[in-house]
């Protein structure tokens, strides 16, 4: 698995229906909004056409030229509403409404995911003059119609994404890069820290900062992020178990060798052991992702020396440290030892992004070499600690719900679950606790009346 444009795009042209110039929704990809095969990817179909161009086969420019014609055909130009410039998601859908719900209706960073696309195709591939005429027109209207206060320099992604493609369509200053980048080095992380998905698009993005063609500051800045931005991941990574230490602020799994992650991606890029399911089916749990491979490689992945050793190779047991935040305090901890890790962030506020938040997590090795998982579900905020084989969890009183019951998920059915001990396939777990009863079938228990209920795991 050392060509990822190759594999991806090939992957993809499973997927292409001639008669739309777009791609078909694959199985696994938005599998919680549509069924295989009923909705058109319209920001994917921008990162196939980038691996068409790289591949360059038979066939392979001209269906490029259609596919980037057919995403143009799918934006929005609707002056006074919020989604003016952004693309269409799945064409299928109806269009927007008068107060119709940003992320449900629309999603306003398809300006700069596709907008990203198009400029780097029309910059780096020889296509049409018309082609490239109107594109150039696509990019200034996603780049003039988004609102100025829109995505926030915490917004790491998309404000990464954001500055390089107004820099690159010439309507920007220095003053939001560097704000991107002072959110940066405030604590010397990003405020979606530990995100295996968006770490890819963060390391995208940063490879668009350092092009030859971009602007001093960006290339500067782009080189201090990314490598600083290495360096951390590397302290989180579990070689041995081939996962990223939890807490997520954003994760779709909790596996990243079962889902498609961006994290994944680009340490396949950088020709790095990578966690990835399985490439050879058309089902891919979050395959979607995996359209976005050509232009992560075509950008470039750059891991800096001192970190690629952690992506090899198991240092040994060590405790991590970070400060997330300040307004409101976040801390994420974590333990990795040589067969188990695990992971915990204390967050004054609790969850920002609904089932994609873990604030405690256990990883370790199954006896048949997979790798099992437990993680907390708690719908309040979660003040969590992970010391040397220790989680220590606080779960507090949601504001308007009052106290809330904690719920434990893992992968794997337990052997044995009691009040004071859970037993599963190669790991042993002391609990101790002042929540209410426990349901053995589900591992869900009731919150104390005080509203704070404490859980100690110990790993034995």
């Amino acid at each position: 698995m050392n060509d990822p444009t190759s594999i991806a795009t090939a992957w993809m042209d499973q997927v292409w229906d001639d008669d739309a110039g777009l791609l078909w929704n694959p199985p696994g990809a938005f599998s919680d909004v549509a069924e295989p095969r009923s909705v058109h990817l319209v920001r994917e179909t921008g990162w196939y056409a980038i691996g068409l161009l790289r591949r360059s086969g038979p066939g392979d420019h001209q269906r490029a030229e259609r596919a980037l014609r057919a995403v143009l055909g799918h934006q929005y130009d609707a002056p006074g509403e919020p989604w003016h410039g952004t693309f269409v998601r799945f064409p299928e859908w109806p269009a927007p409404k008068p107060g119709a719900v940003e992320w449900v209706d629309y999603d306003p960073n398809w300006r700069q995911f596709v907008g990203t696309a198009l400029a780097v195709a029309m910059t780096d591939f020889t296509l049409s003059p018309a082609l490239v005429e109107q594109a150039r027109s696509s990019i200034a209207l996603a780049v003039t119609a988004e609102p100025p206060d829109r995505v926030p320099p915490t917004y790491a992604n998309i404000a990464l994404l954001r500055a390089w493609l107004e820099a690159w369509n010439g309507s920007a200053n220095t003053t939001y890069a560097a704000e991107v980048a002072a959110a940066f080095r405030r604590h010397g992380c990003f405020a979606e820290h530990n995100s295996p998905t968006y770490y890819g698009i963060d390391l995208l993005a940063l490879g668009l900062w350092q092009r030859p063609d971009a602007r001093a500051d960006l290339r500067r800045l782009g080189e201090e992020i990314e490598t600083a931005l290495w360096t951390d991941v590397a302290r989180w990574w579990h070689a041995g178990l081939g996962n990223l230490c939890g807490p997520y602020s954003r994760a779709y799994g909790m596996d990243l060798r079962t889902y498609v992650s961006g994290l994944g991606l680009a340490l396949w890029c950088a020709d790095l052991p990578a966690p990835l399911p399985a490439l050879t089916t058309d089902r891919i749990p979050h395959g979607h992702d995996l359209c976005v491979a050509p232009l992560l490689e075509h950008g470039r992945v750059r891991v800096p020396a001192p970190a690629r050793a952690a992506f090899e190779r198991f240092p040994g047991p060590h405790a991590v440290h970070q400060i997330v935040d300040d307004h409101p305090a976040r801390v994420a901890t974590g333990w990795l030892d040589d067969d188990v890790m695990l992971g915990a962030e204390s967050h004054a506020h609790g969850a920002q992004a609904h089932g994609q938040y873990h604030p405690a997590t256990v990883h370790w090795r199954l006896p048949s070499g997979d790798i099992g998982w437990l993680r907390l579900e708690h719908h309040g905020p979660t003040r969590a600690t992970a010391s040397e084989r220790r989680l220590e969890v606080d779960c507090q009183p949601h504001a308007r719900r009052g106290p809330q019951p904690l719920h434990w998920d893992s992968n794997v059915e337990p052997a044995q679950v009691a009040v004071e001990h859970w037993r599963f396939p190669g790991l042993e777990v002391a609990v101790a606790t002042n929540a209410g009863p426990l349901d053995v079938v589900t591992m869900t228990q009731t919150p104390a009346p005080s509203g704070i209920t404490r859980v100690t795991l110990t790993i034995r």
